[in-house]
């Protein structure tokens, strides 16, 4: 399961969201402002805060970076 930690108004959010949603990709997105074990578990995995950041079996990718988001999610 590819999982995708966003805020709300947070362009780059926006776009990874979309960006995923164009190319058939399911995910689920998890509101760290909102979901504080979510929040906890990005923590876990990527050692930071930084959003957004899509995450796939302990993989991730922060940011908006499209050659590594393909790369991530094939």
């Amino acid at each position: 399961m590819i999982k995708v930690y966003t805020v709300p108004d947070c362009p780059w959010c926006a776009k990874v969201k979309k960006y995923l949603d164009s190319i058939g990709v399911e995910y689920q997105n998890i509101d760290v402002e909102e979901d504080y074990e979510g929040r906890q578990e990005l923590i876990d995995v990527t050692k930071q805060e930084s959003i957004p950041a899509t995450v796939k079996d302990g993989k991730f990718v922060i940011g908006f970076e499209k050659e590594q988001l393909d790369d991530l999610v094939k």
